[in-house]
């Protein structure tokens, strides 16, 4: 069985993607740029401190180096997800490394020209790496790329930043990665902020702070949210009893853990459980990551609804150029209107 995700290097091209159930919280922070288009569900992302809700049909581009989590908030919530190196844009643009940016849409802008072609762009991709590997394909998809990344970099240029008056320690990857990867493989003990400052080299305020800051979460929220992330992939993937699955993932008790489950996701454990199981989608794990079959046909449907988008971009442009119209037909009135009063 074939998964929706895939690694493409040919030249200066390189890029990997894969479409993917979003888990409970997943924490990332990339050397490259990442593109994430929510075809399904809705999620919480946390970005440089922020943190907003995504709707269906909602992207975000992220910069390198920004870290950034998305929590489901709903079941079989479902993203497209496109890594792009820094590299790529550093043939064209020697100071690409330098730039922080993200770019995000909301209902005020999710149908402009730039998120539909987006959209458009990245789904011919994923389309094409289904169909096989021909010369022709390689060629129309790497045509889709040129295509999305140039458009990308437009938008970039009108707002990308270069950090100053930032400490050190915090561009350095290696340093946040070294905390993350200690948390991520001993979440299921128990875990003290102290031991964390230690590795990071902060003390213990400045790395509270550091966290919320980075991942717009307290740590203790961090490493319940692993927790959690681990007891719903296992849930599904297993057939584990509770009790065994709330103390193999750290929590103290079956009752701390369905108070915790509860509170996220407003069922129980078991129910959760159930209803997973009867979606029966298709996936396998990959880096905690739930990768979608390419046999599901409601994802492939969604993926070509977004091909035809040019039609939809000339009704955008269509309309933006008669509100202008009208905009300038208003202010020729007042003009008039004006001088009659004089």
């Amino acid at each position: 069985m074939d998964y929706f995700y895939y690694t493409y290097k040919h030249n200066h091209i390189d890029f990997n993607s894969d479409i993917y159930k979003v888990s409970t919280y997943h924490y990332n922070w990339h050397s490259g740029v990442e593109i994430l288009i929510l075809l399904k569900g809705r999620i919480d992302m946390s970005c440089n401190s922020e943190v907003f809700t995504m709707e269906p049909l909602d992207a975000i581009i992220i910069s390198p180096q920004v870290g950034h989590a998305t929590l489901a908030l709903e079941e079989d919530t479902t993203a497209l997800v496109i890594h792009i190196s820094k590299e790529f844009f550093q043939h064209f643009d020697p100071n690409f490394g330098m730039y922080q940016f993200v770019l995000r849409s909301d209902k005020s802008n999710r149908h402009n020209q730039f998120f539909t072609s987006l959209r458009h762009h990245a789904s011919q991709m994923m389309l094409q790496m289904v169909n096989g590997d021909s010369p022709t394909r390689q060629l129309w998809l790497e045509s889709h790329y040129l295509a999305l990344t140039s458009d990308i970099y437009r938008e970039i240029d009108a707002v990308k930043t270069i950090p100053v008056h930032t400490k050190p320690a915090d561009m350095t990857v290696a340093t946040f990665d070294k905390m993350i990867a200690y948390i991520d493989e001993n979440y299921q003990q128990k875990i003290e902020l102290e031991d964390i400052a230690k590795i990071g080299g902060y003390n213990v305020n400045y790395t509270s702070q550091f966290f919320k800051r980075q991942l717009g979460v307290s740590f203790l929220e961090y490493v319940l949210r692993l927790r959690l992330r681990e007891a719903t992939v296992r849930l599904v993937n297993s057939n584990d009893g509770v009790a065994h699955i709330a103390s193999s993932c750290g929590f103290a008790d079956i009752k701390a853990f369905n108070v915790a489950f509860k509170k996220h996701f407003h069922t129980t454990p078991s129910e959760y459980r159930k209803q997973a199981k009867e979606m029966g989608r298709k996936t396998k794990l990959h880096d905690w990551k739930e990768i979608i079959s390419t046999q599901e046909d409601d994802i492939i449907e969604l993926l070509q609804s977004f091909l035809p988008y040019q039609s939809e971009v000339r009704h955008t442009v269509e309309l933006e150029e008669a509100n202008q119209k009208l905009e300038d037909v208003k202010a020729q009135l007042e003009t008039i209107v004006c001088k009659l009063k004089s």
